[in-house]
């Protein structure tokens, strides 16, 4: 035991002296330098980062998914508690207590309607799930607001009722920071005495370390998944109702990726396992950010350093998270394959006329339909062709890979701006630069999936979360992509003969394109390429067994 103590003490020196180091030399480097209070804002936004970065790391290791609704479930514990203070004028007092009851009820809820009910489910399934669910207490954020009084959206943040104030370095500091500075050590202390200590916190941690080995010990499993739930949506409202003073929100707006991303990219600095390590990862991601603030002045810089640090750790990580994974080889199959008809059943003379009927149908609806409807409507169906071909991507990345992309829009805003940038700078025509711009997106996700590819689990959906945010915070703009801005372009005539502005020439031209991709996705799935793709999906290693290389048959299904 001494010796653990030593080894520790001589870590925690190292650690202390190379963080010291660096702040000199960033100090020294960078232009206005790295102000102490600057450092210590950083630490306390990073504390409270790393309370979320927590639940991330709990929900991970207890089901083997990536919890997407992390922050949502904080932000409607928020919008509660400022709801309750600014729209009903309650006391602060009263409106935390509720806020962080309406999160543990949240955490609670989900458990026992979506996560029991996907116990048994591929993990992709189940974290396809929380992305609804994010989706859905999205929605209730914004419309409890509205629910109370349609003027309280105007309302920025509500304040703690602790007035101290002072000043380190050029920061001044309020009463609503020193909260944080004395809440967040304090939750800390208690979940290491929770885990550590308590029945149930021990029971919580031989759960997460092997479901199997903890059901055959006579562990209640499903009911340690509740308290884990419960456990890491309390972090997230704690975490999300300390923030709203210090950085204020706008009532009606959700999270969204680019909230999700700091604790993200410090759960997955923790490896998705270590608690300890989250919380430090939370506090580093916290000062990296505010000293980037301090320095720059373009605040997305710092949504591209996350996505550089998320690809790094992940190559880093590689060997160690793939032996943490290794034993869920087919967890991670997104869906099972549907049986095809059977052959006797298939050319049956009823079958056969009742498909043909049916694609006539639809065909002749797709057709027709539009000649009666308004402008308007056709826009409409015209998204929903566009949405059909991205929904065809989703088809063979997701369904027949077994991989989840959640950016994958920032793949189609790469396509739109070369797109845009070839027809009003270079002249372009139309086809040409709808296949230059297809080129561009599968370059761009070859490049994001190599790192996250070569790693077991669901780390491709964080890269590529992770990718979404700075394609959407830092590149698509005026800067790199000058002709952004819509009314620099206008729709060709394509082939010198289909005037592209007018919305019905256009949704006939976008249903073309979605023929083609499904055309395209059958022959793709027909293919020796396909085929390796879904054998790869089944199992990993037998198709390695038959010289089929996993990483260039997930590469291809994403380039596709």
């Amino acid at each position: 035991m001494p010796e653990v103590l030593n080894t520790r003490g001589r870590r925690a020196a190292l650690g202390a002296a190379a963080v010291l180091v660096v702040w000199v030399i960033a100090g020294a480097l960078l232009p206005s330098g790295a102000p102490f209070g600057v450092i210590l804002l950083g630490l306390v936004l990073g504390g409270l980062y790393g309370l979320t970065a927590m639940g991330l790391v709990l929900i991970y290791r207890s089901s083997r998914i990536i919890n997407f609704a992390q922050v949502e479930i904080g932000v409607l514990a928020a919008t509660v508690a400022q709801v309750m203070v600014r729209g009903w004028h309650q006391s602060y007092f009263l409106a935390v207590p509720i806020g962080i009851a309406v999160a543990l009820g949240t955490g609670a809820l989900i458990d026992l309607v979506v996560v029991r009910r996907f116990f048994n489910a591929p993990r992709l399934i189940l974290t396809i799930a929380t992305v609804g669910i994010a989706q859905i207490l999205g929605a209730a954020s914004i419309r409890i607001p509205s629910l109370v009084n349609k003027n309280l959206r105007a309302i920025q943040t509500f304040k703690t009722p602790f007035h101290a104030q002072f000043t380190v370095g050029p920061i001044v500091f309020s009463g609503d920071h020193l909260l944080v500075m004395i809440v967040v050590p304090l939750v800390l202390l208690g979940l290491a005495w929770f885990f550590s200590s308590s029945d149930i916190g021990i029971a919580v941690r031989a759960a997460a370390d092997s479901n199997e080995r903890a059901l055959l010990l006579g562990i209640p499993v499903r009911r340690l998944s509740l308290i884990t739930w419960v456990i890491a949506a309390g972090l997230s409202g704690v975490a999300s109702i300390l923030s709203v003073p210090i950085l204020g929100t706008d009532l009606g707006v959700i999270g969204g990726p680019i909230v999700l991303l700091p604790p993200l990219t410090a759960a997955v600095l923790a490896r998705m396992e270590s608690l300890p390590m989250a919380v430090v990862g939370g506090l580093g991601i916290g000062v990296f950010q505010q000293i980037v603030f301090w320095n720059y002045p373009r605040s997305s810089t710092v949504d591209v350093g996350l996505f550089a640090i998320i690809l790094v750790a992940l190559l880093v990580q590689r060997r160690r998270i793939s032996r943490v994974d290794d034993a869920g080889l087919g967890g991670y199959v997104a869906v099972r394959e549907v049986r095809p008809i059977p052959a006797v059943l298939r050319d049956l003379p009823e079958v056969r006329w009742g498909r043909t009927g049916l694609l006539a149908a639809i065909s002749a609806a797709a057709v027709l339909v539009p000649f009666l409807l308004s402008n308007g409507r056709v826009i409409l169906l015209t998204y929903i062709a566009l949405y059909g071909i991205i929904t065809v991507s989703l088809v063979v990345l997701t369904g027949w890979a077994g991989q989840i992309s959640l950016g994958q829009f920032a793949f189609v805003g790469i396509g739109a701006a070369v797109t845009a940038s070839l027809l009003v700078n270079a002249g372009a025509d139309f086809l040409l630069a709808a296949i230059v711009a297809a080129v561009a997106g599968a370059v761009a996700a070859v490049l994001v999936g190599i790192p996250a590819l070569r790693i077991q689990g669901l780390f491709l959906a964080v890269a590529t979360l992770a990718f979404a945010v700075p394609v959407s915070t830092f590149l698509l703009n005026s800067r790199y992509f000058p002709t952004l801005n819509p009314s620099q372009l206008k729709r060709p005539i394509l082939l010198q003969r289909f005037n592209l502005d007018d919305p019905l020439t256009f949704y006939f031209v976008c249903v073309a394109g979605l023929l083609i991709a499904i055309a395209l996705a059958r022959n793709f799935r027909r293919s020796r390429a396909g085929r390796s793709v879904l054998a790869v999906r089944d199992n990993e290693r037998g198709a390695a067994a038959y010289a089929i290389s996993p990483v260039r048959a997930k590469l291809t299904a994403f380039a596709f």
